[in-house]
């Protein structure tokens, strides 16, 4: 009995140990002040780690050109929150959400997960996280370079110091700090500057990712990443991403990039769009934004449906004033919006209009509600109205939802998702699985087949959902009912 006592407690410690999920930070975060070679504390370890995509990377030589993998970061941002994940087998695109498993390594000084031993797509379409603003001084020196391996950061009012060389194009840029290096490693081989750089020139913003190969350089995207010169039409409105509670109000903030006093912007107009079975929208805030002058006014409407929120702000007539922001990421105007729905519930910024600009660098957000407490979660719907029927027939698949109380822990629970057919037999099971979302809501999208992979026959099933806690003392259940419609004529 005491072995067998021993065994079980061995078993538990590993399924804890590897169960766990793990962030960027925690893998990225040292105390010592490195120069590109302090590894990560979790060095060849097996980790799981969540984050969303910032970038897709190429290796670059002079006889081919391969994809090497891809960059993550926490979904807040900021110092040590980004990773990237080598690996020849899996491409995501910017702004999924995944879950990788691997070895924690290290190359040449630069921290990576490699082999990949598993890769999921837990969501697509996130909002990326801003990028850091850093000087360039911090960004190249190795005490205070470390901390943004891998992030996505940015630097602004930087003049060229020098013209690219080499084979990978390297320039240095200044913004009286001290000199950074700006690489191409995200452009293809043989990719050159030409008479886009010049010494002397002043670029208003640059953005990219960190990498470290015997220095620490910047590496932008492409060049929607190099901004020469602030205008009105190289704005950018953002929505964030924020995490609230179920039925509980929270103020998400509107931003814009910074506008100048000769751009005499005087008035804006968006539309935005909700799914009010997912989220209510309550009103505006102007408290503390740069819509709260009083010579101002701000009109909002909700359309029928309550999916569209039309905005409309606008300068009392002969009031000679202007919006002006002198930074970027400030306010324009806060949505008071209220969650009424687990799950990562998105806030679509359709369109948005400069007195009568048309802004195309529109981000969207999302409010992110987990699940906190013993509940069996399970919301189904199909892509076009949110409604339980789908039909097969066309190739159209329902998006099945289901999920059990967040834990900080990680792993928590068990989740069992099968289909039945009204007699109560069993027509397929799509998940047995532990369920390792960090919001503890996790998504299966079925195509109407049963297990031996043929299309059932139009008529009415019933999703049935198990939940099994982690020390098996308890089980929750749920079960909604799903259509499967005829084919139109």
């Amino acid at each position: 009995m005491k072995r067998i006592l021993i065994i079980a407690l061995l078993m538990i410690s590993v399924f804890a140990l590897f169960g766990q999920i793990r962030t960027c930070r925690e893998i990225q975060e040292t105390t010592i002040a490195g120069d590109g070679t302090y590894p990560s504390l979790y060095l060849n370890q097996v980790v799981t780690v969540v984050g969303i995509v910032t970038g897709t990377n190429f290796y670059t030589s002079s006889s081919n050109q391969n994809y090497r993998g891809f960059y993550i970061s926490d979904e807040g941002g900021g110092e040590w929150s980004g990773l990237l994940i080598y690996t020849t087998t899996y491409n995501p695109t910017i702004g999924d959400k995944v879950s990788v498993t691997g070895t924690m390594t290290e190359y040449y000084g630069f921290t990576e997960m490699s082999p990949v031993t598993a890769y999921q797509v837990l969501s697509t379409g996130n909002t990326v996280p801003d990028p850091v603003l850093v000087t360039t001084a911090a960004l190249s020196a190795p005490a205070t370079g470390e901390k943004y391996e891998s992030c996505l950061v940015r630097v602004e009012n930087v003049n060229v110091t020098s013209l690219p060389t080499g084979n990978y194009q390297e320039f240095f840029v200044n913004d009286g700090s001290g000199n950074c290096q700006v690489d191409n490693q995200f452009f293809p081989w043989g990719h050159t500057w030409g008479s886009t750089i010049t010494t002397g020139q002043t670029w208003a913003e640059i953005r990219g990712i960190v990498d470290y190969s015997y220095s620490f350089g910047l590496n932008p995207r492409g060049t929607s990443d190099m901004i020469r010169e602030y205008s009105l039409v190289s704005s950018t409105i953002r929505i964030p991403a924020v995490t609230s509670n179920i039925n509980e109000e929270v103020k998400v903030s509107i931003t814009t990039t910074k506008l100048q006093q000769n751009y005499y912007v005087e008035n804006y107009t968006m539309k935005i769009k909700i799914d009010p079975t997912k989220i209510e929208f309550l009103g505006v805030d102007r408290d503390s934004t740069l819509s709260f002058d009083p010579a101002c006014e701000v009109v909002t409407e909700l359309s029928a449906a309550g999916d569209t929120i039309s905005i409309f702000f606008e300068y009392f007539l002969n009031t000679q004033n202007f919006i002006t922001a002198p930074a970027n990421d400030a306010v324009l105007l806060k949505l008071k919006l209220r969650s009424i729905q687990y799950g990562e519930n998105p806030i679509q910024l359709v369109s948005f209009k400069y007195n009568d600009v048309d802004i195309s660098q529109l981000v969207s957000g999302k409010i992110v509600t987990p699940i906190r407490k013993k509940l069996a979660f399970l919301n189904i719907a199909n892509d076009r109205n949110s409604k339980n029927i789908f039909n097969p027939a066309y190739n159209e698949k329902i998006t099945i939802q289901y999920g059990y109380e967040l834990r900080d822990t990680g792993i928590n629970a068990k989740a069992i998702l099968r289909i039945y057919d009204v007699q109560g037999r069993l027509m397929h099971t799509l998940v047995n699985k532990n369920i390792s979302s960090p919001i503890g809501i996790e998504t299966y999208r079925w195509d109407g087949r049963d297990d031996k992979m043929n299309l059932l026959p139009i008529g009415l099933y019933y999703c049935h959902l198990e939940i099994i806690e982690r020390s098996g003392s308890r089980k929750e259940t749920a079960i909604q009912p799903i259509v499967i419609g005829s084919k139109l004529k």
